[in-house]
């Protein structure tokens, strides 16, 4: 069988960076107030030069999460229920504005340094391609619905990758296949993705809303059509009522795989909420000290500050020059894979 990757002749020269909202209208992150969370995500953003908006969200009532339930054979836990009020409300938020486009995070969600100077701009100029337009920095709007940038797997086979419109791209800032999480390396190694390269395809089965891109047309469609209450008949969580959109109902959806979002590994507010019991099915590391995937964090207690002076000169050094200041033998030894 001929093989399907190759080094391409040139590598693409993305001369700008993104702009502080990575090219949409917002990066929007779900947080409840006065989530302890907040404050990392928010020096992250600073550190690496994103401007994050965390749009006011009220406390769930009782009453709430109960008419949210589906009437019949309900299977949402509280905290789920808890999390999928927060989407529709970032939704709303989105809506309410005069914004074309957002990209919602959730509040525990990491990513690269490189994420808005390499990783976003690469991301947008093949997705251009792929989409044969260069209407917005993110294409023709009426050409895609959800873009997924973060999540925790969208796996699969080579037949499906096969017949879905796809692209590769070289990214020099991806963590080495070698410390990838082991589904994600098997994935890129059975499809012959080359090494230092990056997919972008049509979501076959993305799991996890970590970091994902609506327009006002599909944000509309969600909170309408797909998910303004769990479904009847019961489901398990917001992320797989949103996969059930991509994979059954012909939503358009793209994901970027490798993914540029992460959550980092902390306590979940979902299982807090549960009184520490968590949803099934979700890939997880227990005992990790890094964020899957990510090369290097942004979230990174190396970097975390409250001195002005300290912040400026990270920011200079590792938000715009990209020099990941961490002890990289140290960081390899910590890893599990």
């Amino acid at each position: 069988m001929e093989a399907r990757f190759h080094r391409p002749a040139a590598l693409l020269i993305i001369s700008l960076p993104a702009n502080s909202t990575l090219g949409f209208g917002a990066v929007v992150a779900i947080s409840r107030a006065n989530s302890p969370r907040q404050e990392h995500l928010l020096f992250a953003g600073n550190l690496t030069g994103i401007d994050i908006t965390i749009p006011h969200q009220p406390k769930w009532s009782e009453d709430d999460i109960n008419n949210f339930k589906a009437e019949k054979d309900s299977r949402i836990t509280r905290g789920s229920a808890m999390a999928w009020l927060g989407h529709l409300n970032a939704l709303r938020w989105f809506l309410d504005s005069k914004l074309e486009t957002v990209i919602i995070l959730e509040d525990d969600v990491d990513w690269d340094i490189h994420l808005r100077t390499v990783q976003v701009p690469l991301l947008a100029e093949n997705f251009q391609k792929l989409m044969s337009s260069r209407d917005t920095y993110w294409s023709d709007l009426s050409k895609w619905e959800i873009l997924y940038l973060g999540h925790c797997g969208d796996f699969l086979s080579v037949e499906d990758w096969e017949k879905l419109p796809h692209t590769t791209f070289p990214d020099d800032t991806l963590l080495p296949r070698g410390r990838m999480h082991t589904r994600t390396r098997e994935l890129l190694e059975s499809l012959e993705v080359y090494e230092g390269h990056r997919m972008l395809h049509r979501s076959k089965w993305p799991l996890c809303t970590f970091g994902y891109a609506v327009n006002r047309a599909s944000a509309r469609r969600i909170l309408e059509e797909l998910a303004p209450k769990e479904t009847e008949g019961g489901c398990q969580a917001y992320d797989v009522r949103i996969l059930e959109g991509c994979r059954d109902l012909d939503y358009k959806c793209y994901s970027a795989n490798p993914e540029l979002f992460h959550h980092i590994q902390a306590p979940s507010e979902i299982t807090n909420a549960n009184d520490g019991t968590d949803d099934a099915g979700r890939i997880e590391r227990t005992g990790v000290v890094t964020t899957t995937n990510i090369a290097c964090s942004a979230r990174s207690d190396s970097f975390f500050t409250k001195d002005p002076a300290t912040l400026k000169y990270l920011q200079q050094e590792i938000g715009e020059k990209g020099h990941c200041l961490v002890d990289h033998m140290e960081e390899d030894a910590k890893k599990p894979f």
